[in-house]
């Protein structure tokens, strides 16, 4: 696959989601971090950003699964 994320979808799956599960809790904690200073407009953007971080983590996988197919 060509593209920005191209070297990304050829990672191993263990390998995607620990780096996912890394990138999420940090970007979690930001949003905490976020939310207790009363900052909605950060707490919004870093809510987007997670639901980001997954979707291209299981995009990847996705591709990877019928890849293999």
């Amino acid at each position: 696959m060509e593209g920005p994320l191209g070297k990304l979808y050829d990672m191993p799956a263990t390998v995607l989601m620990i780096i996912g599960l890394v990138l999420s809790a940090f970007l979690f904690y930001s949003l905490m971090k976020a939310a207790e200073n009363g900052n909605l407009l950060m707490v919004i953007l870093l809510a987007v950003s997670i639901s980001i971080v997954a979707f291209v983590v299981s995009r990847a996988i996705k591709h990877q699964k019928i890849k293999e197919l």
